[in-house]
């Protein structure tokens, strides 16, 4: 990924600020993806390990993945608002688009907790 470097007194025009902030979303969804990624397989380790010290480790990274996947989608969120300025033309279909991740997103969690949950019940 290159790395763009403008003098001092040079001012951007509305369309590169629009322009990089669509880099730097691109970006934050690849590295949002990653840490779902990471995410599911923590979780997945986490219902096939037997000892506590062990499931424990993988719990917090866990939560530090969880933490950094909110930070991600909150950089996200406030990227879009100078992204914003193309018009309304586009703000809706990106807006489902959003929904529908966010919702997935959501059902993908709630399953992890309640098979985490499931495991943790049977093996009381």
């Amino acid at each position: 990924m290159s790395t763009m470097v403008y003098p001092r007194d040079e001012k951007l025009s509305q369309e590169d600020i629009i322009s990089n902030t669509k880099v730097v979303m691109q970006g934050l969804e690849a590295l949002k993806n990653e840490h779902n990624s990471i995410l599911h397989s923590l979780l997945e380790t986490i219902s096939c390990l037997k000892k506590d010290e062990e499931a424990n480790l993988v719990h917090e990274k866990s939560n530090l993945i969880r933490k950094s996947v909110e930070m991600i989608e909150l950089g996200l969120g406030e990227a879009q608002v100078p992204a914003g300025g193309e018009g309304a033309a586009g703000e809706e279909e990106e807006r489902e688009q959003l929904e529908g991740e966010g919702e997935r997103e959501r059902e993908w969690r709630e399953g992890g907790r309640e098979r985490e949950r499931e495991r943790l019940e049977g093996g009381s």
